[in-house]
């Protein structure tokens, strides 16, 4: 036998060689497969969404006292000057005919007839309108943003709104003023509590009109430099935070501190390093060292 065996060694060894590559075919082939990600630098942004509504300036209009309205000089549409004319009223305390500085409306500011109340021969009381003025001047848009949120919003913060769908032309606009409070839309009786968010328009030929409902959205910067995971990399178990790292084709347990995160990504402060392979999918039954199968996924996108 052992003479076969030394006269036929060559074809011993290359049966001996298809075992072991066998074996480890089948070892890799049986390894838990698991999809990483690496951890990469950058800024963190959330990205925001919201509804908006355009507004102005508006002014309902009235008569200081009683009486009937004997003369408009304006209709629907028309475009005023302050101080212009805009309706005569005769006082049922003064003969028919007689005028006083309380008689009359005049416009308060530059800008455009909205609505008129009432017609010439009307009787109105004291206060009742008669004329609503939207201003000339630029409109501007709120937004109603969620608390948690609009804590990230700042002035000067660009954001763009649209009307009728995100496939519509966008508007850009600058945030002016972030309100302090969360509350409920006063045209949406029952809505829930936002943060209203005053911005600007940009774009002085803005055609949108007050009154007209828009989505806004854009992105708040969170962290500037940030070292960045997927968030379902992480692993949360009672009081402490950690991820999968693999090395040499094993996996070893690191523990994290966490930063912010925009729900997609998470900023890690302490525990990795650029470049470290974090196990984002197939976590569940892994152990301390175990060998695994990592296939690539996409690096994260910051935005």
């Amino acid at each position: 036998m052992i003479a076969w065996v030394i006269r036929h060694r060559w074809y011993v060894l290359a049966i001996a060689l298809l075992i072991v590559v066998i074996a480890s075919v089948r070892t890799r082939a049986s390894r838990h497969e698991v999809f990483v990600s690496a951890a990469s630098s950058g800024p963190l942004y959330l990205r925001i969404a919201a509804s908006g509504l355009v507004e102005n300036d508006s002014t309902d209009l009235a008569f200081q006292v009683g009486g009937e309205v004997v003369r408009l000089y304006v209709q629907e549409g028309d475009a005023v000057r302050a101080t212009d004319l805009m309706a005569r009223l005769s006082s049922l305390d003064t003969p028919f005919g007689s005028t006083r500085a309380a008689d009359t409306i005049q416009t308060p500011y530059d800008g455009t007839v909205v609505h008129i109340y009432l017609r010439e021969g009307s009787v109105v009381a004291p206060g009742q309108p008669v004329l609503r003025l939207v201003s000339a001047a630029r409109p501007w848009v709120t937004a109603f943003i969620n608390g948690e949120d609009a804590v990230h919003i700042r002035p000067g913060q660009r954001l763009s709104c649209r009307a009728g769908g995100y496939l519509t032309e966008a508007w850009e606009i600058v945030v002016r003023a972030v309100g302090r409070e969360a509350v409920p839309r006063p045209d949406l009786p029952g809505s829930s509590r936002q943060v209203r968010v005053r911005c600007d328009v940009v774009d002085p030929a803005f055609p949108l009109p007050p009154g007209t409902e828009v989505d806004v959205d854009g992105a708040a910067l969170l962290v500037d430099n940030a070292l960045l995971v997927p968030t379902t990399a992480v692993v949360h178990e009672g009081a402490d935070d950690w991820v999968w790292v693999t090395e040499d084709e094993r996996v070893h347990r690191r523990e994290v501190e966490l930063g912010p995160n925009n729900f997609e990504l998470i900023h890690i402060r302490r525990g990795l390093e650029p470049g470290d392979l974090v196990v984002v999918r197939g976590k569940q039954g892994l152990s301390e060292g175990q060998r695994v199968k990592a296939r690539p996924l996409a690096p994260p996108t910051t935005q």
